[in-house]
């Protein structure tokens, strides 16, 4: 099991009036290391535990072609400032092609994110004790490499680069437009979760999935796939 994010007090998000407590002194959290994303090929259902978040239930039903291929950013623009609570429904990456509903993702009875499901295989999952996307704080997505069947959401985030756009509807239909700072290719034994799930003053956000070959004795890619945005701006549709 790697090592847990720091230890820090419960965190209060309020996510459409509701509010939740994070367990983040209890963050085992695997991604693909432990719990999430363990066997991209594996097939199955994903995360089942203490913690369910039916895929029916939470996942979007956002219309998903409704955004431009890349949206206007003043040049040079930096950090943003925090944009308000709203839950997260889909996310894209106009540079690879993707165009994904968000589920939401608990804790398992490990104390890991739960898995996204493997079918739909175009589905990602936002870990709803974290902070959302847009609010201050590193907001974290996962999403599959593949599935027994053929490629999945997160099949080419490898090819994701320094300044590619990722953005992420909400329920208010906003749009936190967020910008790459850099990818990082880790072994799942040292995944960096300080850097994760680091508690930061600026909305940030990280998305997650396996990468590296397959061990086929652990049923479980080697490495990890982590890119890394910042808050560029706010984007409201109609305005």
């Amino acid at each position: 099991m790697p090592p847990s994010p720091p230890s820090r007090p419960g965190q209060r998000v309020v996510v459409g009036g509701a509010v939740v407590v994070s367990l983040a002194g209890v963050l085992l959290i695997g991604l693909g290391i432990g719990g999430v994303l363990d066997g991209g090929t594996g097939g199955g259902t994903g995360g089942g535990g203490t913690d369910p978040a039916p895929a029916a239930a939470r996942q979007s039903r956002a219309p998903l072609k409704d955004l431009p291929k890349d949206l206007p950013l003043a040049k040079g623009a930096g950090v943003a400032e925090p944009m308000k609570a709203a839950r997260p429904t889909a996310v894209y990456i106009p540079s690879i092609g993707v165009a994904a509903p968000l589920m939401e993702l608990g804790l398992d009875a490990k104390g890991a994110i739960q898995n996204p499901p493997f079918d739909p295989p175009n589905l990602a999952g936002w870990y709803r004790y974290g902070p959302v996307p847009g609010q201050r704080g590193a907001a974290v997505i996962t999403g599959h490499l593949d599935t027994r069947t053929g490629p999945a959401v997160f099949a080419r985030l490898k090819d994701v680069r320094r300044g590619d756009q990722v953005q992420v509807l909400r329920a208010d239909r906003s749009v936190a437009v967020f910008v790459v700072d850099r990818v990082e290719h880790t072994p799942k034994r040292a995944f960096p979760a300080k850097k994760v799930y680091a508690k930061l003053r600026y909305p940030a956000l990280r998305l997650v999935t396996c990468g590296g070959a397959f061990d086929r004795r652990t049923h479980s890619y080697e490495r990890n796939t982590i890119v890394y945005a910042h808050l560029a701006a706010p984007y409201y549709p109609g305005r």
